[in-house]
C-alpha cells in the first residue's frame, strides 16, 4: 500500500467513524503523528487511526495480512496482465490454488471469453484442471480478490487484541501529545472483509485506555464502539 491510498484509507475510516457516531468531524489537511488535527465545533484534538488484526503480529506487523497482501499482489499482477489486453473491468473471485499454472489457464479463459463485447453483468463461472475455480462478472469498475482470504472465522471476543495494541499505541501518547495537545483520541479499525481483519466486539467490556481520551473500534463495515474513561459509551 503506498503513502497515498494509505492516508486515503485512514480518512474514509475516519469520516465513516464520524457518521456512525453522529459526530461532526473536520479532518483538515493529511498529517503524521497523530494522523488528523480534527475540529468538532469550537474544540479541536487529535485521531490516530490504526488496524488491528487476527493472529500473531512481531515487528513487521500481522503475518496473517502481510499473507493477504502477497495474494493480493498475485491477483493484482494478473488484472493487469488482462486489462493490458481486454478493456473490460469485471470483478473476479478465485477459489482455490493460485499455482502460476492455474492463473495462466484462467488468463487465457477470461481473454477467450471476449468480455469487451459483452454487456455489462455478463457472468461465467469456470474451473481450471489443478484446483482453481474463477466467477467473473463484467462490471464498471473492476474488483479482484481470493476467496480464500475472505471466509474465515470471526474473532468476537477481541479484547485482548485491542489492549495490546493500544498498549503499543502509548509509547507515543506523549509525542502526539505534545504536538496536539492534551487530547488524543484512538481509531483502531478491523477490516472484515479479510480474515485478517475478522474481529468484533459482541459483549460491552472495559479497558485501560493508557492516557488516551477515547479510544473507537470500527468494525468495517458494521459498528463503532466508543470507550471512554475505560468504560464502553457507545
Amino acid at each position: 500500500m503506498t503513502r497515498a491510498s494509505k492516508k486515503a484509507a485512514e480518512r474514509f475510516f475516519a469520516l465513516e467513524t464520524a457518521k456512525r457516531i453522529g459526530a461532526n468531524w473536520n479532518l483538515g489537511e493529511d498529517r503524521e503523528s497523530p494522523d488528523f488535527l480534527v475540529t468538532e465545533g469550537g474544540h479541536r484534538f487529535g485521531l490516530e487511526v490504526s488496524e488491528v488484526f487476527m493472529g500473531p503480529s512481531g515487528r513487521d506487523g500481522s503475518a496473517m495480512k502481510r499473507a493477504e497482501s502477497v495474494v493480493q499482489r498475485t491477483v493484482n499482477s494478473l488484472r493487469a496482465r488482462f486489462e493490458q489486453i481486454a478493456n473490460a473491468s469485471l470483478r473476479v473471485q478465485l477459489v482455490g490454488s493460485l499455482s502460476a499454472k492455474n492463473l495462466e489457464s484462467v488468463l487465457s479463459r477470461l481473454l477467450a471469453e471476449d468480455f469487451p463485447s459483452k454487456p455489462v453483468l455478463h457472468h461465467v463461472v469456470f474451473d481450471t484442471r489443478n484446483g482453481l475455480r474463477a466467477h467473473a462478472t463484467k462490471g464498471l469498475r473492476h474488483d479482484w480478490f481470493s476467496v480464500n482470504d475472505r471466509v474465515g472465522w470471526v474473532d468476537r471476543d477481541p479484547i485482548a487484541k485491542l489492549a495490546e495494541a493500544l498498549e503499543a499505541k502509548s509509547s507515543d501518547l506523549k509525542k502526539l501529545q505534545d504536538a496536539v495537545g492534551p487530547d488524543v483520541r484512538l481509531l483502531f479499525v478491523s477490516n472484515r472483509f479479510n480474515n485478517s481483519g475478522k474481529l468484533c466486539l459482541s459483549q460491552p467490556a472495559g479497558i485501560d485506555l493508557m492516557g488516551f481520551r477515547a479510544v473507537y473500534f470500527f468494525s468495517f463495515p458494521e459498528n463503532v464502539i466508543v470507550f471512554q474513561g475505560g468504560e464502553l459509551a457507545a
